[in-house]
């Protein structure tokens, strides 16, 4: 068994000096600096089609529901196929499986500007194969980042994907806001969005340039992939695995409830922007970019909390100040307010997340970490397929700010109960 699986709690006050120790890293470490690099470029196109979307489809319909479906549609691949996925992702060589995602993802932003002119449906069927490629990239990134770094530097390098993601949300959430809506005022929808999605296509060509060079093969270099025939087996060893490791097992189950409670709210934001403060288009891109704030003073305090609590009551804290920000959230109609409690939001998130991503890479060993990965973006993903289904509908019929209140208290309920468990509290 790898010694990632058996790593005894180290003291995590190495972990301290994240900023020196993160800088570091970058610099002595190039298949890692390619990896982040190739993480910044696609994630900004990301981001620009992300709001062209918002706007796309909540213009065309003026419907909660069929905003919400834009994640639902883009999360049930993983209920579908996350198992086999996993050990797809175990056989193939990782590398490989990343650029090609990326290639086949460039490929279908680009058709969905023209599916729109079509009909609506088209462009949810765009989105459900865009996800399918998604679901093979990123199990397969989490399962390379342990071959690029030493055990002692993953919760550096997990920290670092991290803040890359959420750096360029607060730089190009803002602009996104703002071109989106000239794009679409002066091209209209059809050309304006061809615009926002052909740069989201470009930048996958570029990340999947960049990646291509990366030292990474399949779990176990030397092996050849055996019959498809031993697939269920393979399955089933990974679930077999992860549901007897009781640190992993409890935190799926805390990575599971907490999307099923707030995996839809950024289909609120979308509702708060539009229905609640009436600001539209710029009030979604300041609440993103607060939300994008918080996540980096999150990232910049982590270090600092896990100095002082070990990882399971970090994780507790993060689901807690999570939950109270959005109750508050769900009683204010004021966006300077809700900007300020969405970065407060964005500091709970990755409070629990940096820390759970760490200590799943620690205890799955190298030939399972693939299918551990995958169950749990399948049940994590699951569940914000089942959360945005059915906020949609209920932010139409009882209203955004009542769900946000709602919903929070279910959180903070949820953190409460987990701290009662040791493997939940206690977890290192």
């Amino acid at each position: 068994m790898s010694s990632l699986a058996v790593a005894p709690a180290r003291s995590f006050k190495r972990f301290v000096p994240v900023a020196r120790l993160g800088g570091s890293l970058v610099r002595r470490n190039a298949p890692l600096r390619r990896m982040l690099l190739a993480a910044l470029v696609s994630t900004c196109g990301d981001r620009l089609h992300q709001v062209a979307l918002a706007a796309l489809v909540l213009g065309m319909t003026d419907s909660m529901a069929s905003a919400g479906l834009i994640f639902v549609v883009s999360t049930i691949p993983y209920a579908l196929f996350g198992l086999p996925v996993g050990a797809l992702v175990d056989r193939w060589n990782r590398r490989t499986a990343m650029i090609s995602s990326d290639l086949i993802r460039g490929v279908l932003v680009l058709g969905i500007p023209f599916a729109v002119v079509v009909n609506l449906p088209l462009v949810y069927a765009l989105l459900f194969c865009l996800t399918c490629a998604s679901m093979i990239f990123n199990p397969a990134r989490q399962a390379a980042i342990p071959d690029l770094v030493a055990p002692d530097d993953l919760s550096s390098a997990n920290t670092l994907f991290q803040a890359v993601s959420y750096l360029v949300d607060v730089i190009a959430f803002p602009i996104a806001g703002i071109l989106v809506a000239l794009l679409i005022e002066q091209l209209g929808f059809q050309r304006g969005t061809f615009v926002v999605f052909g740069v989201d296509a470009i930048s996958y060509v570029l990340s999947a340039a960049l990646l291509s060079g990366l030292p990474i093969g399949r779990a176990e270099r030397d092996a050849a992939p055996g019959p498809l025939s031993g697939l269920a087996s393979q399955v089933a060893e990974g679930l077999r695995y992860l549901c007897g490791n009781a640190l992993l097992r409890t935190n799926t189950i805390l990575l599971t409830l907490g999307p099923l409670l707030l995996g839809s709210l950024h289909t609120l934001w979308i509702g708060f922007a539009w229905r609640v403060s009436d600001t539209g288009t710029f009030g979604y891109g300041v609440i993103e970019t607060a939300n994008a704030l918080g996540t980096l003073t999150g990232l910049w305090l982590l270090p600092r909390l896990l100095a002082r609590l070990n990882t399971g009551r970090t994780i507790l804290l993060g689901f807690g100040v999570m939950g109270t920000a959005v109750m508050l959230a769900g009683a204010s109609q004021s966006l300077p307010v809700v900007a300020v409690l969405a970065a407060l939001c964005g500091l709970g998130n990755m409070t629990f997340l940096v820390p759970s991503i760490t200590l799943a890479q620690r205890q799955a060993p190298p030939a399972l970490r693939g299918r551990v990965f995958a169950v749990r973006l399948m049940l994590t993903f699951s569940a914000f397929s089942v959360s945005n289904a059915l906020a949609g509908g209920l932010a139409d019929s009882v209203g955004v700010s009542q769900l946000l209140l709602l919903l929070g208290g279910g959180m903070l309920l949820m953190a409460g109960t987990a701290s009662l468990f040791s493997s939940a509290r206690e977890a290192v």
